[in-house]
């Protein structure tokens, strides 16, 4: 269990009483709780990066986009670490060059890839629902805020191969 924290100034509390035990829980309880918050706001930051890259990347002269469209901007989106990839094997292959920093950001990059691929051909990729007017052109409109991220409606695609 977790000792409580005494002020300088109240009295000396007994570790066994009823006082430390509440003080260690109410701690406890606010531990969990800064947790569960860090943890949400980290899901909602990757969110928000994969909408800002499906943001950036579609085609505003368009009205809708189709299936296979969307399906297309997936497979871009899957491979937008290719080219990062491409200049740190140039530079890993140059003699005498190893710096083990990049590599942690490389096997970050392959691991983050692997799992969206691997989740995109199973249970599926959320993306942006393009297929309907209404929510392309409230999408197309956003100005990349997080607090109307609730608003953007989302759907989930799955390869055509898994069908």
């Amino acid at each position: 269990m977790l000792r409580p924290k005494v002020k300088k100034n109240s009295t000396v509390i007994h570790p066994n009483s009823r006082k430390a035990m509440q003080m260690a829980r109410s701690e406890h309880r606010d531990l969990k709780l800064e947790k569960r918050r860090e943890e949400s706001h980290i899901k909602v930051q990757a969110k928000l990066k994969k909408l800002k890259w499906f943001r950036d990347n579609i085609d505003t002269s368009k009205s809708v986009y189709t299936n296979e469209d969307v399906h297309e901007l997936i497979l871009r989106y899957l491979q937008r670490f290719s080219e990062e990839e491409k200049k740190m094997k140039e530079v890993q292959s140059m003699k005498g060059r190893h710096n083990q920093n990049r590599m942690s950001v490389e096997y970050k990059m392959q691991f983050t890839v692997e799992q969206e691929k691997r989740d995109y051909e199973t249970c599926g990729f959320e993306v942006p629902n393009l297929t309907t007017t209404k929510s392309f052109e409230y999408f197309k409109n956003w100005d990349k805020d997080v607090r109307f991220l609730s608003a953007i409606d989302l759907v989930v695609c799955k390869s055509p191969k898994c069908k």
